[in-house]
């Protein structure tokens, strides 16, 4: 049974285990790194996603141990294409500290080939980017103004079955509008408030294996309303509260346990329903020239492509109808 958890409290207990597991609507779970006691790899990942229905910029930052990477994939959604590249350091003695307070923290990069600036404000993110030989041949530039708007944002907490020490920590934040510019080889995005929307995925985690993971996203209108989805394979005990959510205008409604049927071919269909059966959606890639537009960075694959299908609730009265919704599929390791 999925457990809501109201008010604030710490990740972790004075044993070091995680304290209370669930789910929450605000951020709730006090997250402090120190307290942990595990003696595995602790991973750090913030991922941010903008689109506009023309342009999608998929953004990822992540530490891993001693290992850290940084993740970009542009694609153009009416002309069709992707364009990739990332930056992995697996011996980088410099630590790369994530911000993790979502109103306050900077985090900074910079070599050779890449400049990147993430801020957190009060009031929402600024994102700023210059990335030299982009792809091995073009410049990539981009400098987002991300504002906070209204509404719910997911948080989950799930602590390992056999030793609660180790812990997955989720935030899921659909809750921006985006403005500013893309540039990317010969073309120029721009994007403003009234069109443009953005996500801030975030994980904390300390794991005592590796973990195959999925994440269907999308954020999108529907029949005039802003609808977000978030459905994720399992990762922890999941008993108390998993990742699977929608959102219609900044509400959370929260879903069961997810199941995807699909292969390994990514230009092909992928089918996911929920274990209580009231979500059924198709995710279909989009292709250019028979292939999927797949983006791959070292241990992670974007898929970009629509979704199709419905989603039924006890919060909401009729049937939500997803049409040629715009989504990703990410596939990665963690």
């Amino acid at each position: 049974m999925q457990h809501e958890i109201l008010n604030k409290c710490a990740v972790f207990a004075p044993d070091g285990e995680v304290k209370r597991a669930g789910w929450a609507r605000k951020p709730v779970f006090q997250y402090n790194k120190e307290a942990s006691k595990t003696n595995g790899k602790h991973g750090e990942r913030d991922c941010y996603f903008v689109n506009n229905g023309e342009v999608s910029l998929y953004l990822s930052v992540e530490n891993y141990g001693l290992e850290f990477s940084v993740h970009i994939a542009v694609a153009d959604l009416k002309r069709g294409g992707v364009i990739s590249d990332c930056i992995f350091k697996k011996w980088n003695i410099i630590k790369h500290e994530l911000p993790y307070d979502s109103d306050n923290g900077e985090f900074l990069y910079s070599d050779k080939r890449l400049q990147l600036q993430l801020t957190h404000t009060p009031t929402g993110r600024i994102l700023k980017g210059d990335f030299i030989d982009f792809a091995n041949s073009i410049n990539l530039y981009f400098n987002l103004a991300l504002k906070n708007i209204l509404g719910d944002t997911l948080h989950v907490l799930a602590p390992f079955e056999r030793n609660r020490k180790f812990f997955y920590l989720k935030s899921f934040a659909p809750k921006f509008v985006a403005s500013g510019i893309i540039r990317v080889g010969g073309m120029e995005y721009s994007l403003n408030e009234n069109t443009s929307r953005a996500y801030f995925d975030s994980t904390r985690f300390s794991k005592p294996f590796r973990h195959k993971y999925f994440r269907l996203s999308a954020d999108y209108p529907v029949d005039g309303r802003r609808v977000s989805l978030c459905l994720a394979s399992r990762i922890g005990d999941n008993r108390y509260g998993n990742e699977n959510c929608f959102f219609t205008d900044g509400a959370l409604h929260k879903l069961a346990g997810v199941v995807m049927k699909g292969n390994k071919r990514l230009d092909r269909p992928f089918f996911f329903t929920t274990t209580d059966k009231l979500l059924d959606v198709t995710f279909k890639p989009f292709t250019v020239g028979g292939a999927s537009m797949a983006a791959a960075m070292l241990n992670t694959t974007v898929i970009f492509g629509r979704l199709y299908g419905e989603i039924r609730h006890k919060d909401i009265p009729t049937p939500l109808i997803v049409d040629n919704m715009q989504a990703h599929l990410i596939f990665s390791e963690l």
